[in-house]
């Protein structure tokens, strides 16, 4: 038995069991909110040629440094019958971010994501990109794949594109 010395016999010889305080909880390293910023092109090709133009914002919740689920919202400006359609895109996107070493600042963002579009039908979107830490709070990523399927009046359509985001993850210390 390994005796501590804050570890004092009582009246009677006797050791007293220690007790443990509960510790605090250790809060994250990270920010567990993540808000981010995202403006899109997209280029049909099947189905089709067409241009979509995307902007919207999304909340994320993050359950670890690396793994986040969120619902985004955005403008959708759509090619339409007779010109440009504009719409209200949204879905909820899983995403994966792994580290591009333990020290690196950059980050390869992988995303899956579902959603509605209003009076046209579902939407699955999937995207790689790479991100850069400006700061511990303030992130930029380029999505460079984005295969976007667009389901329209029964019939798929899909879409490839790119996408700029910048987020911030407020510190609540």
């Amino acid at each position: 038995m390994i005796l501590l010395a804050s570890r004092v016999p009582d009246a009677r010889g006797q050791i007293a069991p220690t007790e443990r305080t509960p510790s605090a909880a250790t809060p994250p390293t990270f920010a567990p909110v993540r808000i981010a910023v995202q403006a899109e092109p997209a280029w049909g090709v099947s189905g089709g040629s067409f241009y979509n133009q995307l902007v919207g914002a999304r909340l994320d919740y993050r359950f670890t440094e690396s793994l986040a689920l969120g619902p985004y919202v955005g403008y959708a400006n759509l090619k339409g019958h007779d010109g440009r359609a504009h719409n209200v895109l949204s879905y909820l996107a899983l995403e994966y971010r792994p580290r591009l070493g333990a020290s690196s600042s950059l980050r390869l963002p992988l995303r899956f994501a579902t959603g509605y579009l209003p009076q046209n039908g579902p939407v699955l979107r999937l995207s790689a990109g790479v991100s850069y830490a400006l700061s511990p709070s303030v992130e930029i990523a380029l999505d460079a794949f984005t295969p976007t399927f667009w389901i329209i009046r029964d019939r798929t359509v899909a879409s490839l594109g790119a996408a700029l985001e910048v987020s911030y993850a407020p510190s609540f210390r």
